[in-house]
């Protein structure tokens, strides 16, 4: 009798009896809403998300990149503050409209959409956006042999000629069609991948699109071969995640968004995937007044990186070059006593002249490449000093406006309102004038420098702050020595000592004092500024004199600061061939000590 059938038959009714009562493991339900997983007090969410570098991206197949961090701790965060210990589902798919598709449908109402996306109103009628984590500006790129524009009546000739390059439905397609309804009359061609635009501009000829400020930038301290198009620039709301309308984990997420642990783990992304010095950036052009101004630095310090690093390459290729040519003589010479002369020089001479023309050729990319980058940096100075001069005439105006108002008789609330128009105004005007003294220095327009009296110098500058520092009832304490002489221009001791005076009586609390002292030091005038304000700290110290870096200390009254005015005085000491030192702690003021040759040493 056989009993397989019997045996087979029991396996089947016992595996179904076990199906059916033994407890099915908790689902991933993407439904799961916030006030279940408090109660809960754990849950699983599903992340529907598309690979972006360097916001989410794979290495060696796991997950990593700025995005992935800020939701691995917005996980901390829930279990710190609320108790609730979330895990995620990652669900990757090829488009950002896939994505839409899986946050708009009612079975995913818990899900939370990622893919670098920018808000938009239509958008929003969709779905719902949290605050925005990260700014969105979008920019026009291109190859760099192209032709520049400065602005968007240049735009059409010769660029609708051109091929844009895009994404189907993404705001990039949307702005560039923008453009199109302003008269311009390019096409556009669509690829997959909004992380690919770039490199199309690279190796299609006549081509341009938009990029996001980030990767452009990226790709600009990378040494790639683009440029940007100073027209048609957007600045959107922000960048943002997204929920389904019937979502209510938008509120856990703002309030993330808004904590301290979620700055911190921003700082630490940045950091790692853009770079040590983009944190500032990124700081700077959020907080910033004027984006074109600070992104225009950015662009010219990197292409200032490069020139210096291509010089340093030909200056390589030269001793190479030298050292050769020694090298092949020395072998001739050698080769003269041991072998047959005219065959060993004919051979020798064929090497040396093939390394030559190397070297040669080498030489010639080198410098044509200089010219280029030269040529570029002159455009960029040249608008950023165009840009400031264009400022003032608007301002001169407020300024003009506002002493004539100041006659009339005013409310007290109207003499308010005028009074920050003022000050607002005046800020602006002295913003322009540090970013003129930057191009000033950086394009090397120096004057033959003469003979300064210093301690006049000094007692002018600390006469033109006494008002500032009444105001705030601080005394400034002078101690000059008499006729106290440097080799210099006096506009750059102004600049130095008025950044540095302005910067003491900002810092300085009220009914505190500032001390200024010059003596003359063996073959050196020393010149010394202490304040009794919180002092600097070190890691403060480190970096206080890169250009846009605000410092940890706060003004003590409410007064801004551009972040260049410390930069502005190092480069001028540095013209004068003089040294600037800084003595600072916490809690015990600041001490800058700059100091200058004698005429006579």
């Amino acid at each position: 009798m056989r009993k397989t059938p019997f045996l087979s038959i029991q396996s089947i009714f016992i595996l179904f009896i076990f199906i059916t009562l033994v407890p099915k493991p908790t689902v991933w339900a993407s439904n799961l809403t916030w006030e279940q997983a408090q109660k809960q007090k754990a849950g699983i969410i599903a992340i529907q998300y598309k690979l972006n570098d360097p916001f989410l991206m794979t290495n060696n197949g796991e997950l990593e990149g700025l995005e992935y961090e800020m939701m691995v701790g917005f996980q901390r965060y829930l279990a710190n503050q609320y108790g609730v210990h979330i895990q995620y589902h990652w669900i990757e798919w090829n488009t950002m409209a896939e994505i839409f598709d899986q946050i708009q449908t009612k079975e995913h109402a818990g899900d939370i959409g990622l893919d670098i996306i920018s808000w938009t109103a239509d958008r929003e009628r969709n779905v719902k956006f949290s605050v925005p984590y990260f700014p969105d500006f979008q920019v026009l790129v291109t190859h760099r042999s192209n032709p520049s524009i400065f602005d968007e009546s240049e735009f059409e000739n010769p660029y609708n000629e051109f091929t844009a390059i895009s994404v189907l439905g993404t705001t990039y397609d949307q702005n560039l069609k923008l453009i199109r309804e302003t008269g311009a009359h390019f096409d556009i061609r669509y690829i997959e991948q909004s992380t690919q635009i770039i490199e199309e501009l690279i190796s299609s000829p006549k081509t341009f699109g938009y990029s996001d400020l980030t990767r452009y930038l990226l790709a600009l301290n990378k040494d790639l071969p683009i440029k940007r198009l100073n027209a048609y620039a957007k600045k959107g709301h922000g960048l943002g995640v997204i929920f389904n309308k019937d979502s209510d984990w938008d509120e856990p997420f703002n309030a993330y968004l808004k904590s301290e642990e979620f700055a911190k783990t921003k700082k630490g992304s940045v950091q790692r995937y853009f770079g040590s010095e983009f944190n500032d950036f990124i700081k700077n052009f959020s907080n910033h007044q004027n984006e074109e101004m600070v992104l225009l630095m950015q662009e010219k310090m990197f292409m200032d990186e490069e020139i210096a690093k291509n010089k340093q390459e030909a200056e390589q290729q030269e001793l190479i070059k030298n050292v050769l040519l020694i090298a092949v003589a020395f072998v001739l010479l050698i080769a003269f006593f041991l072998f047959n002369r005219s065959k060993i020089k004919s051979k020798a001479n064929k090497t040396l002249m093939a390394h030559q023309k190397t070297i040669e050729q080498k030489n010639s990319l080198l410098s044509i490449r200089n010219e280029e980058l030269t040529n570029l940096n002159d455009e960029k100075n040249s608008y950023i000093h165009i840009l400031s001069h264009d400022l003032r005439a608007p301002i001169n105006n407020i300024n003009s406006i506002s002493k004539i108002l100041h006659e009339a008789e005013l409310k007290p609330e109207e003499v308010k309102m005028l009074n920050h128009i003022t000050n607002e105004s005046k800020r602006l005007s002295d913003m322009v004038t540090r970013i003129l003294d930057v191009e000033k220095i950086e394009s090397q327009k120096t004057d033959t420098y003469q003979e300064v009296n210093l301690s006049n110098s000094l007692k002018e500058i600390t006469n033109n702050f006494s008002q500032a520092a009444t105001d705030k009832q601080i005394t400034i304490h002078t101690n000059l020595e008499p006729d106290l002489k440097i080799t210099g221009l006096k506009e750059y001791i102004f600049h130095i000592f008025d950044n540095l005076l302005s910067n003491a009586i900002k810092f300085t609390p009220l009914n505190k004092s500032i001390y200024l002292t010059a003596i003359q030091k063996e073959n050196t005038v020393q010149v010394q500024l202490r304040d009794e304000g919180p002092g600097i700290s070190e890691d403060d110290q480190l970096s206080m004199f890169k250009k846009f870096q605000t410092l940890s200390a706060k003004p003590t009254a409410g007064e801004s600061s551009s972040g260049i005015g410390l930069s502005i005085v190092l480069k001028y000491v540095q013209l004068l061939n003089a040294t600037l030192a800084c003595e600072s702690e916490l809690g015990s003021g600041t001490t800058f000590i700059v100091t200058f040759d004698s005429p006579q040493s």
